[in-house]
């Protein structure tokens, strides 16, 4: 008995440490953009948000693109204005471009032993820079004020050469755009969200509770199996079926939940089905939500052999008399 009741319990704890690993609790300042091979070596991804000239943050140019990298004041990516809709690197005030750049052996650019061959390259549009302690809120300002946008790759002359079809900043009010990963040969791109910090604790109680509705599910599975061999009264079998039902509830949220988070982070029906398998693996749910499920299904079983039992029976008292 001890030993179930430890091993529950770090089942528990390790679980808990799964579910805050995925806790979007810090927000960073910046837009990671990943790219494969030498294209991206010399060109330049950028966010287009609708900003107009009355902004608070608006500048009509700015350039702060590492490497002292200049773009024309009369290019096509500072002049650009579609809806409204203008570069973010050229017209937020100390907004700036960050790039990193390794080889197939993983040196950095800067790296003594780089070999020159540029084959994974990480570019981060940043936010103006602010303190540790501001970070997180002047993020979530930015997101909820500006909510949509487009990628964009411009070339060092500031001629535009991609635009990627349009991406929630904020999804659904509980999810803040972080890592964006774009497929320039199809122009698919593919956004990573960060989950807000209240819907992570919400998310953590659901998971506890089905965790505890595991146990409840695993304690009634056993109750029922002790008394299999004594005389069962409908009741009690029905009564089985209402604890595992009971039980199963916060499962049925946490479903919904996960439903609720693939949805937010998804653009498109395929992402949806990924993301709600990543979630699904995660917060290892795959382990007892079947248990829940299972047993459920297995006191439901149980009443309809009963019932047909005792339809046999009464066709055979009848069949006598």
């Amino acid at each position: 008995m001890r030993k179930t009741r430890f091993f529950i319990m770090i089942f528990v704890l390790v679980g808990i440490m799964f579910v805050l690993s995925g806790c979007g609790l810090h927000y960073s300042d910046h837009f990671d953009f990943d790219f494969s091979g030498r294209y991206m070596a010399d060109k330049y991804v950028d966010l287009l948000i609708p900003i107009d000239e009355d902004d608070e943050f608006y500048t009509p140019y700015n350039c702060n693109i590492e490497g002292h990298i200049e773009i024309p004041e009369d290019s096509e990516i500072v002049n650009y204005n579609k809806d409204g809709y203008r570069s973010m690197l050229m017209h937020v005030k100390d907004s700036r471009l960050e790039i990193y750049i390794q080889d197939s052996e993983g040196h950095h650019n800067t790296h003594e032993e780089y070999n020159g061959i540029p084959y994974k390259i990480s570019q981060c549009v940043c936010l103006p820079s602010y303190h540790m302690s501001e970070r997180d809120e002047k993020f979530k300002e930015f997101c909820n004020k500006y909510k949509k946008c487009y990628a964009v790759v411009f070339d060092g002359n500031g001629n535009i050469l991609h635009i990627s079809k349009q991406i929630p900043i904020v999804s659904l009010g509980k999810f803040y755009l972080q890592d964006i990963s774009y497929n320039l040969e199809r122009n698919r791109i593919k956004p990573d969200y960060v989950v807000s910090e209240g819907l992570s604790y919400s998310v953590l109680e659901v998971w506890l509770l089905s965790v505890a509705g595991t146990i409840g599910c695993i304690i009634t599975l056993i109750v029922g199996k002790l008394n299999q061999n004594r005389p069962i009264v409908s009741y009690k079998g029905y009564g089985y079926i209402i604890a595992s039902a009971i039980f199963n509830i916060p499962v049925v949220v946490l479903i919904m939940t996960f439903l609720y988070m693939a949805f937010g982070k998804s653009l498109t029906i395929v992402d949806f089905f990924i993301n709600l398998f990543n979630i699904f693996i995660g917060y290892l749910s795959f382990i007892f939500m079947p248990i829940n499920i299972g047993v459920l299904i297995h006191f439901i079983r149980l009443i309809q052999l009963e019932k047909e039992t005792a339809s046999e029976k009464n066709l055979d008292i009848s069949g006598k008399i």
